[in-house]
């Protein structure tokens, strides 16, 4: 009979099974066991087991716990987990406070990221334990360092750390609210300089070496001629230049908006925080989809859509430059794009609900191939990554119950296959109105492993929600950027 370290190895340990192991044994959870003489997190990590990896890290399972020969996870991350995971897992682990320079006496006192460019010379792993604060000039027992072997290898060059080139999504992101964060605090905002030190060190694959490069690369401006010049400097070297043509104020408008947002008292939309995610917010291409039919028009469930569309386009809108709006998106009716907050507002008043919920196949068809696939497939760039904020009151009708999910599948396929990562557009989807079907079919997305890195499913039912928080305008205004900004915002504390 398979044991806790068993079924960790194997990644078929579940939620109850990991709850009644260590209801018999409450160590059992670090404990060095099995037939490889592990813990359980080594065993899941040495063979790539990311959820099980997850699902025991969220149960408190130590990162650093030692197996046998006193190896940590990282250890085993760095030299046997298989490749297709293993800068997850890495992430995974750093994020729990692993040692990043941990070293084993028995195998030469060499580090992770030294075990990282000799034994699996995998790029994703260097750049993360490089960009996470891993040194480079601590000695093993043979005196070489990871720079050393780096040159011995010839893989200094991915020893330099991040480059916008050689991002990823999630990552680039990351890079563009830090320059953000960081042109506001130089304007005038000092209390933004320890906001941005706290999201740098929590942020997924940031680290404080960035906002020493950022600090240095700006130097300081005064004017704001110097902050423009700077800041295309800064495009420049970092690799951002691939995003933001010469002269494109974005970020500066951006920051610049923002600041003015973080001096306005009358909304709490300026606290730190909540200006991370207005930024991160602002540099995706807002999709609201709205459900408008036929039974919209009951217990008027349709004009609190109306009210909440309106609502998150104002602060999808908020610091953004002119000119960058909304696209709006209906089930049966007509499309609107680049639309502001008003405009939002007069186009779903326009509109009166009726029809099915071919809520998938018109995905396909009014969003992704007018946005994504249209632009992909004549061989153009897109400008933004998309989030698709789905409403709906009910389960699909019209098309099968999967098609919305097999929209989402096909759509990550194909953007894989033009060269984009898969999360280059997110999807999130929430419930108005109390029909048992659309919670049903909103859980049976939720609980789906095939879309689970795709798709946020909110749990609150948004027109519930909005009518308990009317009377606050500041909650409800920072309940709705923080639903807006789930699906966007992993990896991300405060």
């Amino acid at each position: 009979m398979a044991g806790l370290h068993e079924e960790a190895l194997q990644g078929t340990l579940t939620a109850a099974s990991l709850k009644q192991y260590l209801a018999q044994d409450s160590s059992a959870i670090d404990a060095i066991g099995g037939p490889k003489s592990v813990t359980p997190l080594a065993a899941a990590v040495s063979r790539g087991k990311l959820e099980t990896v997850r699902l025991l890290l969220n149960a408190n399972a130590d990162p650093n716990a030692l197996s046998s020969h006193g190896r940590t996870p990282l250890y085993f991350a760095t030299v046997r987990a298989p490749t297709a995971d293993r800068a997850a897992i890495v992430r995974e682990l750093l994020n729990a406070g692993a040692d990043i320079d941990g070293e084993c006496d028995e195998d030469d006192r060499s580090t992770p990221l030294m075990n990282a460019i000799v034994e699996t010379r995998d790029r994703d792993v260097i750049r993360e334990l490089v960009n996470r604060g891993a040194s480079q000039t601590k000695a093993n027992v043979r005196g070489e360092t990871a720079k050393s072997l780096a040159k011995d290898m010839d893989m200094e060059h991915v020893l330099r750390g991040k480059d916008a080139t050689t991002l990823n999504l999630a990552q680039i992101i990351d890079l563009i609210v830090t320059v953000v964060l960081a042109i506001i605090a130089y304007v005038n905002n000092p209390v933004v300089n320890e906001v941005l030190d706290k999201v740098l060190e929590k942020r997924y694959g940031i680290s404080g070496k960035i906002d020493t490069d950022l600090d240095e690369d700006l130097h300081h401006p005064q004017t704001d001629q110097q902050l423009t010049t700077e800041l295309d400097n800064y495009v420049k070297t970092s690799g951002l230049e691939k995003f933001f043509a010469p002269g494109d104020t974005f970020l500066q408008t951006l920051a610049e908006r923002a600041t003015i947002l973080r001096n306005d008292r009358t909304t709490t939309l300026g606290q730190p925080g909540n200006i991370e995610r207005l930024t991160r917010l602002s540099l995706y291409q807002s999709v609201v989809y709205c459900d408008d039919s036929g039974s919209m028009s009951f217990d008027s469930r349709y004009d609190s859509q109306r009210e909440l569309v309106t609502r998150i386009a104002r602060i999808a809108t908020k610091i953004v430059p002119d000119g960058t709006g909304i696209e709006l998106r209906f089930i049966n009716s007509a499309s609107s794009s680049n639309l502001t907050a008003e405009e939002v507002d007069a186009a779903v008043a326009a509109v009166s609900p009726g029809g099915g919920t071919r809520i998938g196949m018109t995905l396909r068809q009014k969003i992704l191939q007018p946005l994504v696939y249209d632009v992909i497939e004549r061989g153009q760039k897109l400008q933004r990554p998309l989030l698709v904020c789905a409403i709906t009151d009910g389960c699909p009708m019209g098309e099968p119950t999967d098609a919305f999910k097999r929209v989402i599948i096909d759509c990550r396929r194909r953007l894989v296959d033009h060269g984009y990562e898969p999360n280059a557009v997110t999807f999130c989807i929430s419930q108005i109105g109390n029909d048992k079907t659309a919670a049903e079919f909103l859980d049976m997305l939720a609980r789906d492993p095939d879309i689970r890195d795709a798709l946020y499913v909110t749990t609150d039912r948004l027109d519930s929600k909005f009518q308990e928080m009317r009377g606050n305008e500041s909650r409800l205004e920072e309940w709705l950027l923080k639903t807006l900004t789930m699906p966007i915002m992993e990896g991300v504390e405060y």
